[in-house]
Order: C-alpha cells, then sequence, then structure tokens
C-alpha cells in the first residue's frame, strides 16, 4: 500500500478540537483580514478611477498626446469597477442565501 503524503502541519492526524477562546479569535482575525481585503480592493478601484479621470483631463488639456493611453486607463478602470460590482453582488447573494437558511 502506498504511503500518502502529509499536508501541512498535521502530519496525518485528525486536528484536535479548538477550545473556544481560540475560535473567537479566529473568527474575528477572518473577520479583520476579509475587511482589510476588501477595503484594499476598493481603495484600488478608486484609485484606477481617478487616475483616468486625470489621463481623460490631461488629454483635454494637451498634456498628454497618446490617446491610447488614455483609453487603456479609462478601460481598465471601468472594468475593475465592473468586477468590483460583481464581487459585491456575490457577497450580497450569499448573504441572502445565509438569511435563508433554517436553524
Amino acid at each position: 500500500m502506498a504511503e500518502i503524503p502529509s499536508i501541512g502541519p498535521l502530519r496525518g492526524s485528525f486536528p484536535r478540537e479548538i477550545p473556544l477562546s481560540e475560535r473567537k479569535s479566529m473568527v474575528s482575525d477572518s473577520t479583520h483580514n476579509f475587511h482589510d481585503t476588501l477595503k484594499g480592493l476598493i481603495q484600488d478601484v478608486d484609485q484606477m478611477q481617478k487616475t483616468a479621470e486625470e489621463s481623460s483631463r490631461r488629454l483635454v488639456t494637451g498634456q498628454i498626446e497618446d490617446v491610447h493611453q488614455v483609453m487603456i486607463a479609462m478601460e481598465e478602470a471601468q472594468t475593475s469597477f465592473q468586477l468590483m460590482m460583481e464581487i459585491r453582488n456575490k457577497i450580497i447573494d450569499a448573504y441572502k442565501e445565509i438569511l435563508r437558511l433554517q436553524v
């Protein structure tokens, strides 16, 4: 019989039951990380929007002559905004599904 390689620190043993105090800290850490991740993504989208707006302003004033750069910045901003909206919709759908669960 072939030996199954271990994955991670458990080395083939079942995980122990996690005490309640450790569970609470794990939940708060994951919530904090999720919040930071979401906040960072929103800030990135906002920065792309501002960059696209600035590049279009510079095109109109004649500071930039390359229309391609402006179009690329605008498309990146639009695509990132659409992705953010899809992520928001999926989060809302998941939240609604959790509310529908019967306990």
